[in-house]
């Protein structure tokens, strides 16, 4: 499952989805979102600098998909 949110990892809809999700043992995760603190920009440049931009969106699902 990937989870993509271009927000904050506490407290969002990604730590419901883990939190539901934790006692299953065949599911794999990745909670793409923002770990560090916001700055201001341009937003193609904050979703690449934070690893939210199309390309890593793809790079993990294919990654995903391969696991």
């Amino acid at each position: 499952m990937l989870i993509f949110r271009a927000t904050r990892v506490a407290g969002g809809l990604g730590e419901a989805v883990l939190s539901a999700l934790a006692l299953e043992r065949d599911v794999v995760v990745r909670h793409l979102c923002v770990r560090e603190v916001p700055r201001s920009g341009a937003p193609d440049q904050l979703l690449h600098q934070h690893g939210l931009s199309a390309p890593h969106v793809a790079g993990a699902a294919r990654l995903l998909l391969q696991a």
